[in-house]
């Protein structure tokens, strides 16, 4: 790509923030480019490792190949399926591994150098031969040979980068972000993505900063620049210059010293200042997370999303262990708080990685539509939750997602009274009180709400498809994420329809999505009635903060003005306005901690 000012110092590029936070590192850039096999041998203490890489990239890949092969099969394409499982038995070919592992201990190859004579050995038998059929499969070997080539330099490529390293890429997928975030970098840029990609999410879980559709920038920083990720301001700061290094290390200082305030309020009940009390729960994605629920004392878990489960597994078809153990550690990491685990929800831009044919992945095969599709899969999950669930009584909530219309959601409690039954009549503690509940998040479902509510347990809204459902704003789309806006009037009646049919019915009513997470937006929430928010668990304090320094009616206040706004300026003038006023509040606050 050719470079823009490729060597101008302080050029600043506008970016959207994905996830929140500032950091000065360096750049280095990021792409899924060709293969370049490296002949140097390894030291002999290396071999072992070598070997690790092998398997590695085999259960990664093989990983794909199920979820291609297993979408394929329910589509009925059995020539994609055909394929996919022709590929798969060549990567599992015991004799493949033994050449690979041969070729490591004795000649000291690098793993990418022996994947590729390995193959090579393969391809040259069947060229030699003249049965067709055999030539035929010389693209498959090809294409295996690439991919688990591909797939072992990207991970040794990410390694090399360091701690300080920042990345610019055009996109990443979740499980990159994952391997970043493994490999201690410090923050994402992305010319593409969205502002609720799964790998955002993701990102935002991890507590990486992430900036998205900064659409120049890689056309002007070279591997290896100082760069400045500024979520806050929303800018890609390339080469500063001293002055401005120096202006924005004295931010990151400050920030750092506002994070030792917020310990401050971590152990002070989530209350308005009037004492109102709002629920602070936490959004879980992976293991590693629970011990941050207690670390932040988030009130128990308000989304427990069961999705990243599909990366440790093939594609609709999770292990029921694995299920059940990742519930036991939640529900053991939580004290004696409610979890609300979410039955499974891919598809559109969620862990789904396979090349669908559907026009829009986002209105199409996703979420409960899936899990009705194959019951074996919801069954699978019932159960696990279920058998989790009777271990702790009294704690278990599960949560449907992508419900459009009632009978879905009445499919899905046969199935899980059926399951308790089930498991009942075997022995297993089955615990009757179970709750069962609906996402809100598309409008047909908020418009209908009063239906919905004498059959359902409670209601979580996800404001993330909520607002691109009712906007007509797809959240992955760069070109037009400026009109990705979750606080828009239409977004926040449909909120408050909720919260009042669940008022008139007695019902619970939470907000999962990343709105949750924003202090300014979590306040208008619970203007608007809201008393259980969820959200990645480091931001619980940043949220409890703001909630304990404004009274119920000034919240109520600042949610109808926003409730009343035309357009999307004066949304942006009412929140500056807040900010400016907040920050006055904050500093008070620090005023009176330090004279204690």
């Amino acid at each position: 790509m050719q470079e823009e000012n490729a060597h101008k110092p302080n050029i600043t590029r506008k970016g959207i923030t994905a996830v929140t936070g500032l950091v000065m590192g360096i750049a280095r850039i990021y792409s899924r480019g060709n293969i370049n096999i490296n002949p140097d041998p390894v030291d002999e203490a290396r071999l072992p490792d070598e070997k690790k890489k092998f398997r590695q990239a085999r259960k990664t890949v093989g990983m794909t190949m199920e979820r291609l092969s297993d979408f394929a099969d329910s589509r009925n394409d059995s020539d994609t399926r055909d394929i996919m499982n022709a590929q798969y038995e060549i990567l599992n070919d015991p004799e493949l591994e033994t050449m690979v592992y041969q070729l490591i201990d004795q000649k000291s190859f690098r793993t990418e150098k022996a994947i590729y004579d390995a193959f090579q050995h393969y391809i040259d038998l069947i060229k030699s031969t003249d049965k067709s059929f055999l030539v035929s499969r010389l693209s498959d070997l090809r294409d295996m040979r690439d991919r688990l080539i591909h797939n072992v330099q990207q991970l040794a490529v990410i390694a090399s980068f360091g701690k300080d390293a920042v990345m610019v890429s055009e996109d990443v997928s979740p499980i990159e972000v994952i391997t970043f975030a493994r490999n201690g970098v410090k923050g994402i840029i992305c010319t593409a993505g969205g502002l609720t990609s799964h790998a955002s999410i993701i990102a935002n879980a991890m507590g990486i900063p992430m900036i998205i559709g900064a659409k120049s920038v890689l056309r002007t920083v070279r591997d290896g620049d100082t760069i400045i990720l500024d979520g806050y301001g929303q800018n890609v700061i390339v080469r500063p210059d001293d002055e401005t290094s120096s202006s924005y290390t004295r931010v990151i200082k400050r920030q750092k010293e506002e994070d030792k305030f917020l310990r401050h309020v971590i152990d002070k009940p989530a209350e308005t200042l009037c004492g109102t009390r709002i629920e602070l729960q936490a959004n879980i994605d992976f293991e590693d997370e629970v011990l941050n629920i207690d670390k932040y004392r988030a009130e128990g878990i308000g989304l427990l999303r069961t999705d990243t489960l599909l990366m440790n597994a093939g594609p609709l078809t999770m292990d029921r262990s694995r299920q059940e153990e990742f519930c036991q550690t939640a529900y053991s990491g939580s004290g004696s708080a409610m979890v609300t685990v979410r039955l499974l929800d891919v598809g559109g831009d969620k862990l789904l990685n396979i090349k669908s044919k559907e026009a829009n992945p986002f209105l199409g095969w996703r979420g409960v539509r899936i899990l009705l599709d194959r019951r074996e899969l919801l069954q699978s999950q019932l159960e696990a939750i279920c058998r989790v669930a009777g271990r702790y009584p009294g704690r278990t909530r599960i949560l449907v997602p992508m419900i459009s219309n009632l009978e879905e959601f009445l499919e899905v409690k046969k199935e899980l009274e059926d399951m308790q039954g089930t498991l009942e009549k075997r022995g297993v503690p089955v615990d009757r009180k179970v709750k069962l509940g609906i996402m809100v998040e598309v409008p047909s479902v908020a418009l209908q709400i009063r239906q919905f509510a004498p059959h359902v347990d409670f209601f979580s809204i996800g404001t993330n498809d909520l607002t691109q459902y009712t906007l007509a704003v797809d959240r992955g789309n760069n070109l037009i994420a400026s009109l990705y806006q979750p606080l828009h009037p239409a977004v926040l009646t449909f909120i408050s329809m909720t919260v009042q049919a669940g008022e008139e019915f007695d019902i619970p009513v939470a907000v999962c999505g990343e709105l949750a997470s924003d202090p300014f937006a979590a306040l208008i929430l619970a203007g608007l009635g809201i008393r259980e928010l969820s959200m990645t668990p480091r931001l619980v304090p940043k949220v409890k903060q703001a909630l304990r320094l404004h009274d119920l009616e000034e919240i109520k206040a600042i949610s109808q003005k926003v409730l009343g706004c035309s357009t999307r300026s004066e949304r942006e003038t009412i929140r500056a306005q807040w900010r400016e006023a907040y920050e006055l509040k904050l500093k008070e606050e620090r005023l009176k901690i330090k004279t204690l």
